[in-house]
C-alpha cells in the first residue's frame, strides 16, 4: 500500500517487481486474494489461456491485435500479452486498478463499473476470469444497451449474477470472428440462473474448448472450488443454425447405434467437434506443495497446447460416442461437459491418457461428413472437418460489409464511455 501511494515518479524498478512477485500472482495485497467474488488467476493458468489463443491464431497474434481483460484484478493476463498489442483492463478495484496500471503503463486501464463500458463489436480477444457468484446491482440508466443476463428491479436498477454478464459483455466487445477466453466456474453447465447466457453463446459463438480444472487450481487462494476454461469464437450475425449430418450416431464404448435425427440437434454452420479436457494435476496439491514430477515447471496446461497449434482440437484417435448433452433437453449446453465424470468422452480419455491430462471430442454438425453451403463463393460440400470453412463464413462476413460501404463502421473506434475514469490520466 506504501508503493502504490506513492507519486509516479517516485515509483522504482525494485516496486514494480515487489507488486508483480507479491500481487499479480497471487493477489497479495488482499486477504487470501479473494476479493467480492473474483479469485486472482495464477499465472500458469493466464499463460496458457494466451499461448492456446496465440496457437488459435496461426501461432502469432496479428501485430496491434485488440484485447479487453473486462475484469482484470491486477492483469496477470496483461503479463502474457505481446508488447505491441492494444490493451483495454477494466478493474472496479481501486487498488488493483493503479497496481495494473503500474506494472503495464502501456495498457489502458479504466477504473470503474465494466457494465458501463460501451464499445461493441471492436476486439479481436476478450480474456479473463471474471468474478463468479457476485450479484450485479447497477443502475439501467448506465448501462449503454439491453443486457438480457440483466433483470429490471425496483428503482431503476437491473441485477443479475457476475459471470453470466461479463460473458454477455465480451460477446458484445468481441467483434466477429474473434475469440473470449474466460475461467468460469461448473455452475454454468446447468444452473437455471445459466439458462439464458448458455442460449446467447449457443446463438451467437462456435464453441472451441472447454478445459476443465481441479479444485486445486485456486488452493493457493483460498478456494478450492473446480473451474473450467472456456474458449469459444463470436460468429457473424446471421449465422444460421443446421442440423447435424450425422443421422445415426452411438458409441464404441456401448456398443449401441441408434436414429439420432429425431433429436433435433443443430449447431451455427462451421461449429466443428466439441473439443474437452480435463486437468487432473495442476502442478500442486491443496496445499500448494509442488506436484512437479519432472522438475522442469511445465503443468499438463502445457501438454494440451500442442492440441491448439497442431491437430486442430480434434484428436487423431477419434472414434464414436455418445456426447454428453444427447440426453439433455437442450442442446445449448453442448459446450459444457456433463455426466459426472460419466459421460462417454470422459471415460474414454480416461483410458486413452490414464496419466492425464484428458482430452476427446464430442459430436457436433459432424464427424467429416459433408453439409451443403452456400458462402459467397456460391454452392459447396463442405466437410465437417473442414476447419477453413469457419474463416470464410468471417471473410464473406467482411467482404458484405464492405459491399455495403459499412466497412467503416465495422472497424471505427468510439471514444470510451464518459461513466469510467481512466487511472493513467487521473494519476
Amino acid at each position: 500500500m506504501a508503493i502504490i501511494a506513492k507519486p509516479r515518479e517516485q515509483i522504482t524498478a525494485e516496486d514494480l517487481d515487489f507488486l508483480r512477485q507479491n500481487y499479480t500472482s497471487t493477489g497479495g495485497l488482499l486477504p487470501n486474494a479473494y476479493a467480492g467474488g473474483a479469485f486472482y488467476t495464477p499465472t500458469h493458468v493466464a499463460r496458457f489461456i494466451i499461448e492456446a489463443l496465440r496457437g488459435l491464431s496461426d501461432g502469432k497474434f496479428p501485430v496491434g491485435s485488440s484485447f479487453l481483460e473486462p475484469s482484470a484484478g491486477s492483469g496477470v493476463f496483461i503479463e502474457h500479452l505481446p508488447e505491441d498489442a492494444e490493451v483495454t483492463a477494466l478493474e472496479l478495484d481501486e487498488t488493483s486498478a493503479k497496481v495494473t496500471s503500474l506494472l503495464y503503463p502501456n495498457a489502458n486501464v479504466i477504473q470503474g463499473d465494466a457494465f458501463r463500458f460501451d464499445r461493441r463489436d471492436y476486439y479481436d480477444y476478450v480474456i479473463g476470469n471474471p468474478p463468479y457468484g457476485v450479484s450485479i446491482d447497477i443502475a439501467a440508466e448506465d448501462v449503454p444497451d439491453e443486457f438480457v443476463t440483466l433483470t429490471k428491479k425496483k428503482g431503476g436498477r437491473l441485477g443479475g449474477k457476475s459471470e453470466c454478464a461479463f460473458i454477455e459483455l465480451a460477446i458484445k466487445a468481441v467483434k466477429p470472428g474473434g475469440y473470449i477466453a474466460f475461467v468460469l466456474p461448473l455452475g454454468l453447465n446447468y444452473a437455471n440462473y445459466a439458462e439464458k447466457v448458455r442460449q446467447l453463446l449457443y446463438q451467437a459463438c462456435w464453441h472451441v474448448a472447454t478445459v476443465m480444472l481441479p479444485g486445486e487450481t485456486f488452493a493457493l487462494t483460498g478456494t478450492t472450488i473446480p473451474t473450467q476454461i472456456l474458449i469459444v469464437r463470436k460468429a457473424p450475425p446471421g449465422t444460421p443454425l443446421i442440423p447435424s449430418a450425422e443421422k445415426r450416431w452411438g458409441s464404441n464404448f456401448r456398443s449401441d447405434y441408434g436414429d439420432i435425427a429425431d433429436f433435433g440437434a443443430k449447431f451455427l454452420a462451421g461449429q466443428p467437434p466439441a473439443y474437452f479436457a480435463k486437468i487432473t494435476d495442476i502442478g500442486y496439491d491443496k496445499d500448494g506443495k509442488s506436484t512437479d514430477k519432472w522438475g522442469d515447471g511445465l503443468t499438463q496446461l502445457d501438454e494440451l497446447l500442442e492440441d491448439f497449434t497442431d491437430d486442430y482440437l480434434v484428436r487423431s484417435n477419434l472414434y464414436p460416442h455418445i456426447p454428453s448433452w444427447h440426453s439433455l433437453k437442450d442442446v445449448s449446453t453442448f459446450m459444457f461437459s456433463h455426466g459426472n465424470d460419466t459421460c462417454d468422452g470422459h471415460q474414454i480419455a480416461s483410458k486413452t491418457y490414464s496419466d492425464g491430462p484428458y482430452r476427446w471430442n464430442e459430436l457436433t454438425l459432424g464427424a467429416g461428413k459433408e453439409i451443403e453451403w452456400r458462402g459467397k463463393g456460391g454452392a459447396e460440400l463442405v466437410s465437417t472437418f473442414d476447419f477453413g470453412w469457419q474463416d470464410r463464413i468471417v471473410a464473406d462476413y467482411y467482404v458484405e460489409l464492405a459491399q455495403q460501404g459499412q466497412e467503416k463502421q465495422a472497424i471505427s473506434r468510439p471514444a470510451e464511455t464518459s461513466a469510467s475514469s481512466t487511472i493513467k490520466e487521473a494519476a
